[in-house]
């Protein structure tokens, strides 16, 4: 299956593409220590991909508000000039 930050022409913002691959990044490293006898170190190594992990998810949800709250604002303004 083809994802979306596999897709070099795919019209999306460029952070968007960034957070989707930290999450890729950060998702099969989390998968690779969750394989592993649990000491602190780890713990505490899983703990700070899981920050990581809510932050990128944190940014994309502000950008996608950010996204809708301006498109809903050019749809109630009516379309913009003409070329």
């Amino acid at each position: 299956m083809l994802e979306i930050v596999d897709c070099p022409d795919a019209p999306f913002d460029w952070s968007l593409r960034d957070s989707l691959n930290t999450i890729k990044d950060a998702r099969v490293r989390l998968d690779v220590l969750t394989g592993m006898s649990t000491t602190e170190s780890l713990l505490a190594a899983q703990i700070e991909l899981c920050d990581v992990l809510l932050i990128e998810i944190s940014d994309i949800r502000s950008n996608l508000a950010r996204d809708l709250q301006h498109t809903r604002g050019r749809s109630q303004r009516g379309p913009g000039p003409m070329a």
